[in-house]
């Protein structure tokens, strides 16, 4: 999430508001005052473009004073369909940061979905991505350790949810996490495990964490459905 995300929105929304009053049935309802004002009004339209661009560039960039420190990127290498720059929120109460970079390791849908039983499918090794629900994320992220897996991704169990982060708690069990756990918002969960499904298989390929630092956003490859 980032920190200059109102500043954002208010310069969009304003910006917006500009456009409107230089529309023509906008000029038709006040027409002397706004006859008189376009000089002024059209160059602060110029002029608030280039700042929200330039916001909406800057802020996505992971740097220390501009989002917090729990985001993290990964992006997926296969499937072809799925290979975007994704965002996730590193659990704050339990677990490990990313301590190495794992570079084409699997990405793999647990079984069952929601990981609060022991998992039937073989982790061993890659990064299980859990559906939210059930039982605690704690939970959840003790059984993919107990499975071999490096890190725990749990995704939200509202698959046309865009933006929404949950910051993962401890479930105060007194129980630790040794590897990584983060969450994913619903909406990319639910594109991966749909591509997933249509390719016929149960895990993608991926490096995690990505170090976006310094990148302009216009090189990231960002999923079609994303916000961010």
């Amino acid at each position: 999430m980032m920190v200059i995300e109102p500043l954002r929105h208010g310069i969009i929304m304003f910006h917006k508001s500009m456009i409107a009053i230089l529309s023509q049935d906008a000029t038709l309802c006040y027409p002397d005052f706004f006859r008189r004002k376009l000089p002024l009004l059209a160059a602060t339209c110029l002029i608030l473009s280039f700042f929200s661009c330039y916001a909406l560039d800057v802020a996505t960039i992971p740097n220390r004073h501009l989002v917090f420190e729990d985001t993290i990127y990964f992006e997926i290498d296969w499937p072809e369909t799925l290979r975007y720059t994704y965002k996730l929120s590193l659990a704050s109460g339990f677990g490990t940061s990313f301590n190495e970079i794992y570079s084409k390791v699997e990405l793999i849908l647990s079984d069952p979905d929601d990981a609060c039983q022991d998992l039937y499918n073989d982790v061993r090794g890659g990064v299980v991505l859990i559906l939210r629900g059930g039982c605690s994320f704690l939970t959840k992220s003790k059984i993919a350790q107990r499975g071999g897996a490096v890190a725990a991704i749990i995704m939200d169990d509202d698959g046309r949810e865009i933006d929404r982060m949950i910051d993962m708690a401890d479930d105060n069990t007194g129980r630790t996490v040794e590897i990584p756990s983060a969450f994913l918002t619903g909406k990319d969960g639910e594109m991966i495990r749909r591509h997933l499904n249509l390719a016929r298989t149960d895990r993608a390929i991926i490096n995690i964490p990505v170090n976006l630092t310094g990148r302009p956003l216009s090189t990231i490859k960002r999923p079609p459905w994303t916000v961010w």
